[in-house]
């Protein structure tokens, strides 16, 4: 159905009656090749309005290493193959001993050791302090499943150390327990 002054057709460019829409010009053809849009994902060019913050090109690296001591480096921190720290040589910088070699740290006391398997044997203190991992990790097991009977275990070794029986004379590393 049309109404008065719709002449009977649908008309896209308005209905003003004269066929020519209501601006008097032809509409732009809505399948026309555009001009692309810019890719708001590209790099600016360096020092551009679009790159307010001056970076330089795409490809250098911002965090490159400097050599010590250089202008560019104003806290002088020591390059790689900067003397060794403490308890390390200069073939080993981070102080890990080499295969075969056993660590360099310190030795446990007796005395501590001894006391700590006397009052937390159970819970395998004293070899976890000697380096024996696994044999604690066994010695709370063994305190859990038995309800605390398995203390008994970590009591005995405690004694056993202070009484310097030959079995707790090193360490898990080989040294010796210190007086």
């Amino acid at each position: 159905m049309s109404t008065t002054g719709d002449h009977g057709s649908w008309n896209p460019y308005g209905n003003d009656g004269s066929g020519h829409g209501t601006s008097g010009q032809a509409p732009q053809d809505p399948w026309a090749q555009q001009p692309a849009p810019q890719d708001p994902y590209a790099q600016p060019s360096a020092g551009s309005a679009s790159d307010p913050y001056g970076q330089g090109p795409v490809g250098q690296d911002p965090y490159a290493q400097s050599s010590a001591g250089s202008a560019s480096d104003p806290y002088g921190q020591p390059s790689w193959s900067a003397a060794p720290g403490p308890g390390a040589s200069a073939s080993d910088p981070y102080g890990q001993p080499a295969a075969g070699q056993a660590p360099q740290g310190q030795a446990q006391s007796r005395l501590v050791v001894g006391l700590l398997g006397i009052f937390l044997g159970g819970y395998g203190v004293h070899r976890f302090l000697m380096g024996y991992t696994t044999i604690g990790i066994i010695q709370i097991v063994v305190t859990v499943l038995t309800c605390g009977i398995g203390g008994i275990w970590g009591l005995v070794e405690g004694i056993m150390v202070l009484a310097r029986a030959e079995a707790f004379e090193r360490d898990a590393y080989g040294r010796p327990l210190t007086d």
